[in-house]
């Protein structure tokens, strides 16, 4: 049994996340907490009685709304075709959206987050959104970000962006290969090197990936001479991938890859469902 959390705002984008869950997993047994979290308010000093009654009714208009919103999407769940293997459980929140996330993972053992990414107006590309963005490397559990355009079909091909840093992959990554074995899917794994020719532990660590990956079919490849962010994406672009899997590493690999000055954008990614692995988890 899987425990899948689906955080939503009730907007299309989230809507669109939750229906590729559901079709990504429809053959898994898995509960889905489907949660709305919704920000406290804090009344200012100078006028605290009144803003406290002003609060007050403001948050309860926010519940009651929240609360509406559910069970319009409860409706919308109920009208696809049933699926026996799942279950749904919600979860209204007043609590900010990281630490509401973050509680619901630690109470029911989450075993990955499915959510949204924002559209950007007008470009052709997708950022993620402030929501999913503040989740990185704050998750013990994977993250799959899921971009508004993109409807399931099947899993042919998943990339995997690596640096060989990592010592073991047996618990980190087991949601990769449970997926690539479900689908009968290839994965492809892209390395981004600085210098011709691996070092000794990066090697280990390789060759630790490969086993740990059998019998999945796997393919390997480099890229020189282009940075991180750059490589990542062309070699989505090139591979034409269904997933991209990427480990969040703190100042490293995924602030190269999303950091303020590329507005946390996937140029690519737009197309392909973006897994992010919590280096913590490994």
């Amino acid at each position: 049994m899987k425990n899948i959390l689906l955080p939503t705002d009730f907007s299309d984008n989230s809507w669109k996340a939750i229906s590729y869950a559901l079709e990504l997993l429809k053959d898994a047994e898995c509960t889905f907490y489907l949660m709305h979290s919704y920000e406290p308010q804090v009344a200012a000093p100078s006028t605290a009685v009144t803003s406290k009654r002003a609060n007050s009714i403001i948050m309860e208009s926010m519940k009651n709304e929240a609360i509406s919103e559910l069970n319009r999407l409860k409706k919308q769940i109920n009208a696809l075709p049933k699926n026996e293997n799942h279950t749904f459980k919600t979860s209204i929140i007043n609590d900010y959206f990281t630490s509401a996330v973050k509680a619901k993972v630690k109470e029911h053992s989450i075993d990955a987050v499915i959510l949204g990414t924002k559209g950007a107006s007008g470009l052709k590309e997708v950022t993620l959104g402030s929501n999913t963005a503040g989740l990185i490397g704050k998750l013990t559990c994977p993250i799959i970000a899921v971009p508004s355009n993109v409807v399931f079909n099947d899993i042919n091909e998943i990339g995997f962006a690596v640096d060989y840093s990592i010592k073991s992959y047996t618990n980190g990554l087991s949601l990769l290969k449970a997926l690539a074995e479900h689908f009968e899917a290839q994965v492809s794994v892209v390395h981004i090197l600085k210098d011709k020719a691996l070092t000794p532990e990066k090697a280990s660590s390789k060759e630790k990936l490969i086993a740990f990956l059998k019998p999945v079919p796997t393919h390997f490849y480099q890229l020189t001479d282009v940075s991180v962010a750059k490589g990542t994406r062309i070699f989505s672009e090139s591979r034409q991938l269904d997933m991209m899997c990427v480990i969040a590493k703190k100042h490293n690999f995924f602030e190269k890859l999303f950091n303020k000055s590329q507005s946390k954008s996937i140029s690519h990614h737009a197309k392909v469902p973006l897994i992010i692995f919590n280096e913590a988890s490994f």
